[in-house]
């Protein structure tokens, strides 16, 4: 998610199904997630910056409920979600409430390239 996150998109999640269910994953930070499936947070995203009476409404209520991750935590992820800027987002339970956060939160931050290519000295 864009607002409460900490850094880029993570690229690429991997959720590795036995039996129909998925694999345990531990929470990797210290991170909040908003009530919901993976769409709830893909909608917060995505609707940032609308200032509209229905969507502050909406964010407000997300934002009054969010949901304190604690690390090490062992979750399995239930969906998965692309915002418009394309970072994955997850959902999963915790405590019997199903939340949803950025990939990163399960999968830890993937390193971004650097901004431009520069040979090495022979």
């Amino acid at each position: 998610m864009k607002h409460p996150r900490a850094a880029a998109a993570a690229l690429g999640i991997m959720v590795a199904l036995a039996a129909g269910a998925a694999s345990a994953q531990p929470i990797l930070f210290s991170y909040v997630a908003l009530p919901g499936a993976a769409d709830s947070c893909k909608w917060f995203d995505d609707n940032v910056n609308d200032r509209s009476i229905g969507a502050l409404t909406r964010q407000t209520d997300l934002l009054y409920n969010l949901v304190a991750l604690p690390a090490g935590q062992e979750i399995g992820v239930g969906g998965t979600a692309v915002t418009q800027q394309g970072e994955q987002l997850v959902d999963f339970r915790l405590n019997s409430r199903t939340v949803c956060s950025a990939g990163e939160a399960i999968y830890g931050p993937t390193p971004s390239p650097s901004a431009s290519a520069t040979a090495l000295p022979s």
